[in-house]
């Protein structure tokens, strides 16, 4: 083969006939209609998420998360929730300087640094209702998501056009499980939106690598590393994809462009972990804080690494060193986890990729198998040239696969395995990649019909999961009804649907239930009256139930809790399942009205 159809194999379109195609499927979108429908998906992803959030409660997490960014705000006070960075927690908390709530620093809580009963007592125990404290919190997050709209739409069709923008976005806002995550006071949705950020720039400065094109790309990477920790898994991803951009051109680049290139990234990085933990970052400066290496718990590579720069360097203990300390013995500890009905606190190195093929929608199933069918392909053109290929194929390509791929395969190795919320990072990567393959491989008739009815089958998706977005699971897999066969914890049950519960029991003619219940919102705060189940040997305490006994669908299959705590529950049908989490039976004889 020559060198110039080698050239060819994995450029699309390989033709000026095709190119020509594609120009005028992107010429058939004005700037002005560009910008309206646009704006009609943002609007219709940000009213989504908005109505939704604001019929569920708390998830276990958030009430951690919104306190202690509150305490950042409120009194520079990094000690709370470490194993996370500030950023995420501090942008939630902003909305309530304007709703001074108090924080409870004279409870029990506060003073023995229980994070998740201060959340608790920050929501419930406040002169503020906790649905408006958490309301306010989770909309920053729902900014964020349809401000990520704007900017993947806006730098997609600036380097592929009109077309490819407006297909990606609309994959990604109606996607399930990114509304579902969008909504909630975590770091999953903000570290998916820097860590695309930081890979989308990254590749854009590869291409033109002008110095005005670093900064934006180390300033994603730096918010990324201070929403996340996991975002350090960009660090390979951006060295291999320099590395592969180095061997593309003809005249590598000069030692001293990566100098300098690292030293802004560097530089960013430290400058805007100094001014997120500024407080932080000040008790440090001004001296007497124990050393890094007398708190780092030794034991991994992580804190071995950090024990001993620690030592050489005499690093004081700041919040961000410790709190890497603390995530890398977290994974290395493990999490209590279940899989495909087995339940384990050591990890499964498939668990992902089951994830992966359960919660994703079929159209991100639809799009992934095009993509590797469209590799295998180029590839098998390629034929024995198939490294020249590789090495002469459209450097994007590299770029939009490489950072998903490579941060997927360290997931794999992850010990913590108790949500796909850990691999979101991965979808905006796979829809754009899979809009550029469709736009610009396909011939005019192909696009014109299978991106509408890919696009249509992801909104008939997202509307058939509605308002109950955590709990999707596709119809291959059997929809949410059969989700708990596969995967459990923040995949389906979180604590969120208390107030669904409400509705139903009040529906029912009653406020009462015998209740186990997964999650940190307070059910009384809420109008139920709730009394525990007998103990699972308890034979009189189980015979006396009577009404309704509902029970959250993790410890239900025997998750944080004894296996046999609600044996005698699973050998029963429930009468309704609310909002997928929420197993309701009916042990009849009587139900306490209202």
């Amino acid at each position: 083969m020559k060198q110039t159809d080698t050239k060819q194999v994995l450029i699309t379109p390989s033709t000026s006939e095709s190119k020509a195609e594609v120009k005028g499927i992107s010429g058939n979108f004005t700037a002005r209609v560009f910008w309206l429908l646009l704006a009609a998906l943002i609007l219709a992803n940000g009213s989504i998420e908005t109505l939704t959030a604001a019929g569920e409660t708390q998830t276990w997490d958030e009430g951690i998360h919104i306190s202690a960014g509150y305490a950042y705000l409120t009194r520079g006070d990094f000690r709370w929730n470490q194993e996370h960075p500030p950023l995420a927690k501090l942008m939630s908390a902003l909305p309530l300087l304007f709703l001074r709530p108090d924080l409870p620093v004279t409870a029990p809580s506060w003073q023995k640094l229980d994070e998740t009963q201060l959340g608790i007592d920050f929501l419930y125990c406040n002169r503020v209702r906790p649905d408006s404290i958490l309301f306010a919190a989770r909309a920053m997050t729902i900014v964020l998501s349809m401000l990520f709209l704007v900017a993947l739409a806006w730098l997609v069709r600036r380097r592929f056009g009109t077309a490819a923008a407006l297909t990606a976005a609309s994959f990604c806002a109606f996607d399930p499980n990114l509304i579902a995550h969008a909504r909630y006071v975590t770091t999953d949705f903000p570290l998916t939106v820097f860590f695309f950020l930081a890979s989308f720039l990254w590749m854009e400065y590869l291409s033109d690598t002008r110095w005005k094109n670093v900064v934006p790309a180390a300033a994603a990477f730096a918010l990324a590393l201070v929403t996340k920790f996991s975002a350090i898994l960009l660090l390979p991803a951006l060295v291999l994809l320099y590395v592969i951009r180095w061997r593309q051109q003809t005249r590598p680049f000069p030692w001293r462009r990566t100098l300098v290139t690292a030293s802004v990234f560097a530089l960013f990085t430290l400058g805007t972990v100094a001014v997120v933990y500024w407080p932080e970052t000040l008790r440090c400066w001004r001296g007497g804080v124990p050393a890094l290496s007398a708190s780092i718990e030794r034991g991994n590579a992580v804190a071995e690494v950090l024990y001993q720069a620690g030592r050489w360097l005499h690093l004081p203990e700041h919040a961000f060193l410790t709190g890497l300390g603390r995530v890398a013995a977290h994974n290395t500890g493990g999490h209590s986890s279940y899989l495909l009905g087995m339940r384990s606190d050591e990890d499964w190195w498939y668990y992902f990729p089951v994830v992966f093929a359960v919660k994703s929608t079929i159209a991100a199933l639809i799009c992934t198998t095009l993509l590797l069918v469209a590799g295998v392909r180029a590839l098998w053109k390629a034929g024995p040239v198939v490294l020249t290929a590789l090495r002469n194929a459209p450097f994007f390509w590299f770029g939009l696969l490489i950072p998903p791929l490579l941060y997927f395969a360290f997931s794999m190795t992850s010990a913590i395995n108790i949500g796909m919320r850990h691999i979101l990072p991965i979808y905006p990567f796979l829809y754009v990649a899979a809009a550029v393959l469709l736009v610009r491989a396909a011939r005019p008739r192909f696009f014109r019909y299978a991106v509408p009815l890919l696009v249509a089958l992801q909104i008939g998706e997202c509307a058939s999961i509605a308002p109950d977005y955590l709990a999707f699971f596709n119809v291959l897999a059997g929809g949410p009804d059969h989700g708990p066969q596969y995967l459990l914890d923040s995949n389906i049950d979180w604590g969120q649907d208390i107030k669904k519960l409400k509705r139903w029991l009040a529906a029912h003619g009653t406020d009462q239930a015998t209740i186990l219940y997964f999650g940190n919102a307070q059910l009384d705060s809420y109008g139920i009256r709730a009394s525990d189940f007998p103990a699972a040997l308890d034979e009189k305490g189980w015979d006396s139930l009577s009404g309704y006994a509902v029970a959250s669908v993790t410890p239900l299959y025997g998750v944080y809790v004894p296996l046999d705590s609600l044996a005698r529950l699973r050998l029963r049908q429930p009468v309704a399942k609310v909002g997928w989490s929420l197993y309701v039976y009916d042990f009849g004889k009587s139900h306490t009205a209202k």
